[in-house]
């Protein structure tokens, strides 16, 4: 194993620590209420928890939690260096499709397609890993700008990014982070740290 993976997989697993300690506090404190997707707070009944983390480096894959559900993991073996996205359905939460795309050294066309199959009442959660523009096109950022990205044309080599978006979408997502890669602030060597939102969309009505 190599030092950054070491690293950084030592960071990792010393934060869940961290986590899952305060967790167990607050499950003592609150009489073992658990909230959906490790969010701190409830969400109304009329809104679905989420939580995304991107990927750490290239060593630690991303993770995508919805309603209470993981839908792309490293356990569930079903991540990819590149982008990692999720379709659920806007009412039922229940999930269409997931699949990632290698941004490095795949096919643009195979993620652009993919972008304009998705359908009307969708939700579109997104984590990135390793490199997420390197292959990106003008065709595939307008694209993931309907969604309601609003930070897609500032996304760079080995950024990281994570975003929950919607088809359609008046108004751009509140629910997006970029963290650049920068060599004097990256955490990992050649890679900046993990990014993670998590927070509560509104269900859409029938």
């Amino acid at each position: 194993m190599s030092f950054i993976t070491y690293y950084i997989v030592s960071k990792v697993m010393t934060y869940e620590v961290k986590v899952n300690n305060r967790i167990s506090l607050q499950v003592t404190e609150s009489k073992a209420k658990k909230f959906s997707c490790n969010l701190e707070t409830s969400c109304p009944e009329d809104h679905f928890p989420f939580r995304i983390t991107s990927g750490a480096a290239s060593v630690v894959g991303p993770n995508i939690c919805f309603n209470g559900e993981i839908l792309m993991s490293s356990v569930k073996n079903n991540i990819g260096k590149g982008l990692n996205i999720a379709l659920v359905n806007a009412t039922t939460g229940q999930l269409l499709k997931s699949d990632f795309f290698d941004m490095w050294s795949g096919k643009v066309e195979l993620l652009v397609k993919f972008l304009k199959s998705i359908q009307p009442g969708t939700i579109v959660l997104l984590a990135s890993f390793d490199d997420a523009a390197t292959k990106m096109n003008d065709e595939a950022r307008g694209l993931f700008s309907q969604l309601g990205s609003s930070l897609i044309f500032n996304l760079h080599f080995r950024d990281n990014w994570v975003f929950l978006g919607a088809k359609p979408i008046k108004e751009n997502s509140p629910f997006e982070q970029i963290l650049q890669n920068d060599k004097k602030k990256n955490k990992y060597d050649n890679w900046p740290e993990a990014l993670e939102i998590d927070g509560c969309v509104p269900r859409k009505k029938d």
